[in-house]
């Protein structure tokens, strides 16, 4: 299981799922070009995942379980989960595949299985167990404002923006 704070946070709906995910990894860096071309750069803060849930047009009343909890969110003020179990290229710890670790509600990407498994990011004080069945984020919207789109075939198009939230 997952960690346990994940228990007591508000769940996206799951239903109806999304088409299409994009996941971007958001490392600070700072980086200054000398003028013989030489690059020096530096990582400053941490590391954190932003998602965009993408779903095919659907029918408003499909639409609504998720409009209502995006309102219900308030913007970028609440915390939710997001689970990601549904993404991933086989079940288990492959590379690519996302987990949680039970000590923490830290995202991880999985980066390499053999000869040991390795996960990213990978400054991890504890050696919790990594758990891949059951995937969530802890996250907040990306922006205070989400756009829904009723197009001319009264169909709803809707694209989720979301930050991990540590």
């Amino acid at each position: 299981m997952p960690s346990s704070a994940f228990s007591t946070l508000a769940a996206l709906p799951v239903a109806p799922a999304p088409a299409a995910v994009r996941v971007n990894s958001r490392q600070r860096t700072r980086a200054s070009q000398a003028e013989s071309g030489r690059i020096l750069s530096r990582v400053y803060g941490g590391q954190y995942f932003e998602v965009t849930l993408v779903y095919s047009p659907m029918k408003r009343s499909d639409a609504a379980p998720l409009i209502a909890f995006l309102q219900s969110r308030r913007g970028r003020d609440s915390l939710f989960k997001v689970e990601l179990s549904g993404y991933r290229a086989a079940a288990g710890a492959d590379v690519a595949n996302f987990g949680n670790y039970d000590d923490d509600t830290k995202l991880h990407l999985i980066t390499a299985t053999s000869p040991a498994l390795e996960t990213f990011p990978d400054a991890r004080a504890g050696g919790g167990q990594l758990y891949t069945d059951t995937v969530y984020m802890r996250a907040s919207l990306a922006r205070d404002a989400q756009q829904i789109a009723l197009d001319r075939d009264s169909l709803i198009r809707l694209e989720i923006d979301l930050v991990e939230r540590l």
